[in-house]
């Protein structure tokens, strides 16, 4: 997996249909992700209310670390997205543009997938951050660094407004020659 602070070198040369499809790819896998984890949130918040009844956070660690697991596979789709939109951009202003436009959006969505490459230390942060309440868990936000993050409509309408916008720059794109891009 490619590390986040180096994530645009060495890339293979790729066309910008090749490019297009990897966004697409990558938008319906984090779409797709959605009601999944939306299931393990719900985990989460059964086992921070039931925690109570025993003197172990162990099934609320368990169920706050698959979570996480879920949040990385869909940064992981923003951050595959963000890459390729990269190099679109370099060849098209249009996409440069767009990039632009969602460069807020888009850095926090990489930056907690960078975090989320340690997995417990995220879980572990949890605590740190909120002590023993976990208030994150009742506010479905959870902290990542200085970013309060979490999957929900806002994150997805997001990443829906981003593949819009990328697919109308692609239309408004005049018809040229496939090159390669690096």
């Amino acid at each position: 997996m490619r590390d986040v602070k180096h994530r645009y070198r060495g890339l293979p040369p790729r066309t910008p249909e090749m490019l297009y499809n990897i966004v697409r790819k990558f938008y319906r896998g984090a779409v797709s992700h959605y009601d999944l984890i939306q299931e393990k949130k719900a985990d989460v918040r059964a086992a921070w209310l039931q925690r109570g009844e025993s003197d172990s956070d162990a099934a609320l660690r368990q169920a706050m670390t698959t979570l996480f697991l879920e949040f990385h596979f869909y940064v992981t789709c923003w951050l595959q997205i963000e890459m390729a939109l990269y190099r679109l951009a370099r060849q098209d202003e249009r996409q440069a543009e767009v990039m632009e436009r969602f460069r807020e959006t888009l850095e926090k969505h990489v930056k907690v997938r960078e975090l989320l490459d340690e997995t417990e230390a995220c879980v572990q942060a949890q605590w740190q951050h909120d002590g023993p309440g976990l208030a994150c868990v009742e506010r479905d936000g959870y902290t990542f660094g200085d970013v309060t993050f979490t999957v929900d409509e806002q994150s997805l309408k997001d990443l829906h407004d981003l593949y819009a916008a990328i697919m109308a720059a692609r239309e408004a794109q005049p018809s040229a020659a496939p090159t390669v891009s690096g």
